[in-house]
């Protein structure tokens, strides 16, 4: 059975940092590049939406009697035929590979790369949201 009210907690965490997220997005690539606090904010936040969204997902597809996704990606996949649809679910899907790459620092990121990835992860990120709490209030 969905646990409705930590989605619910869970959701609001996310409209939270994703807000935030959205108010760094504002202003140039130099002065973004300029400003190191405001990159490390930017860096983490994003680490924080991809992380509240993968928790959802867990939580939702575990709550409709599926397996668990065994990874960040998994899980946007596993959302397909429950509340996202293919094309959205493959792009929230690509922003796990961003997180894992500043968490984890595979590889030294540009600043271009994550200013550039800003804008269209908080638009669908936004879409996310009013898809998850559409399936909630349909969800028993």
């Amino acid at each position: 059975m969905l646990d409705k009210v930590l989605v619910e907690q869970k959701l609001s965490l996310l409209i939270e940092h994703l807000d935030e997220l959205e108010a760094l997005s504002s202003g140039t690539l130099q002065e973004y590049k300029a400003d190191a606090i405001k990159r490390h904010a930017t860096e983490k936040l994003i680490e924080l939406v991809v992380g509240y969204a993968t928790d959802i997902n867990q939580l939702v597809v575990e709550g409709a009697g599926r397996s668990a996704p065994q990874t960040y990606y998994a899980t946007f996949t596993a959302m397909q035929d429950l509340a996202l649809p293919e094309d959205l679910a493959a792009r929230l899907a690509n922003t796990t590979g961003l997180r894992n790459r500043l968490v984890h620092q595979y590889e030294r990121q540009s600043h271009e790369t994550v200013y550039y990835s800003l804008k269209p992860l908080v638009k669908n990120y936004r879409q996310y949201i009013t898809l998850i709490n559409d399936y909630l209030r349909s969800a028993p």
